[in-house]
C-alpha cells in the first residue's frame, strides 16, 4: 500500500512537469506603440514626456481649457512649439492618428465642455499615450 501511494505522488510530479501549462497571449500593443517600434529612445522620450506634460496641464487647469474645442486648439499649438523646427513631425507614419484616436475616444470630436468625468477621461488618454511612448 505504501509504494502505491509513492507511486501515485511520483507520477503526478511527473505529469505536473510534463502537462504544459496554459499560454496567456502577449496584450495587443498600443497603436502609439506600434508607430513608435522603429523610435530611438531619445525620440520616445520626447514624445512621452510631451504628453505627460500636457496631462499635468489639462488635470490641473479647469479654467482655461474648459471645453474640447479648447483643447484642442492648446494641443495643436503646444505640437507646434514643441516639435515644429524639429525632425519629429511625419517621422513615425501613422503616430498622429493613432494619438487623435485615442484622444477622440476619450472625449469625443464635439466641442462640449469638460466636466470632471471627461476632463478625468481625456487625462488618462493623455497618460496612456505618454506611457504608450515610453
Amino acid at each position: 500500500m505504501k509504494h502505491i501511494l509513492a507511486v501515485l505522488v511520483a507520477a503526478s510530479l511527473v505529469w505536473s512537469f510534463y502537462t504544459p501549462s496554459p499560454v496567456t497571449p502577449p496584450a495587443p500593443k498600443s497603436p502609439v506603440t506600434q508607430a513608435l517600434s522603429p523610435a530611438t529612445s531619445q525620440d520616445k522620450a520626447r514624445v512621452a514626456g510631451f504628453y505627460a506634460a500636457l496631462a499635468d496641464v489639462v488635470e490641473r487647469d479647469d479654467k482655461t481649457v474648459s471645453t474640447v474645442g479648447v483643447f484642442r486648439e492648446l494641443h495643436g499649438r503646444s505640437l507646434d512649439l514643441a516639435f515644429k523646427g524639429t525632425d519629429l513631425p511625419g517621422k513615425y507614419p501613422g503616430l498622429d492618428v493613432a494619438i487623435n484616436d485615442l484622444l477622440v475616444a476619450a472625449v469625443g470630436k464635439d466641442d462640449v465642455p469638460l466636466p470632471p468625468a471627461k476632463r478625468q477621461s481625456l487625462v488618462q488618454a493623455l497618460k496612456d499615450v505618454a506611457n504608450a511612448a515610453r
